[in-house]
């Protein structure tokens, strides 16, 4: 009776292990002393590389997405972002997204329109994905932002990946990491901001 007891508890509390965050010492350390953690990833035939940043930053999962999803706010916080508006919302969930970006030379600036979808996971994590629509500068884009509860705050992931459409694209790719730091630097001073 009592394995049977066990068995049924193991198997009850079993989706909540498997949500858990799994973070290493180093991580935790880094990321409690208020540091980002990045991973950069070079892929094969990808001129650009896949950027991911994890952060701790105040807040619930629930109000930082809210902060972040307002669209028409990010061209006042976000690096080089000129426009950035909603122009089609298809459910209250997924939209998309307009936006202008000051590039460097040769080129002025870039037009893009993203699909953004908002998704809840049963851990209390939000996350919101984004895909092109159309561009002419790039190929393709593809990232995310996840908030995940973690310790009376919000466990932040960013993940970008940037397919351009430019044979200049080369000259900036020692560039690309350092763009998504920074715009992710902003994004947690931005949702500092909003809490106050």
């Amino acid at each position: 009776m009592k394995n049977t007891y066990l068995l049924a508890a193991s198997l009850f509390l079993l989706p909540f292990y498997a949500n858990a965050l799994e973070i290493s010492p180093a991580e935790k350390e880094k990321l409690t002393k208020g540091e980002l953690v990045k991973d950069v990833e070079w892929r094969k035939d990808f001129v650009w590389p896949k950027v991911t940043i994890k952060a701790l930053i105040p807040g619930t999962p629930e109000a930082n997405m809210k902060g972040f999803s307002d669209f028409e706010s990010h061209k006042t916080y976000i690096p080089d972002l000129i426009e950035s508006k909603v122009v089609k919302t298809i459910s209250p969930t997924q939209f998309h997204v307009y936006c202008e970006l000051k590039v460097p030379w040769p080129v002025n600036k870039s037009v893009y329109t993203t699909n953004n979808v908002i998704t809840s996971g049963e851990d209390g994590s939000k996350t919101l994905t984004w895909n092109l629509v159309k561009a002419k500068m790039i190929k393709a884009t593809d990232g995310y932002i996840k908030f995940t509860p973690y310790e009376g705050k919000s466990y932040l992931e960013y993940q970008s990946q940037i397919v351009p459409n430019s044979s200049f694209a080369g000259m900036f790719k020692s560039q690309v990491e350092k763009d998504v730091e920074a715009s992710v630097k902003q994004i947690i001073k931005h949702l500092g901001k909003s809490k106050k």
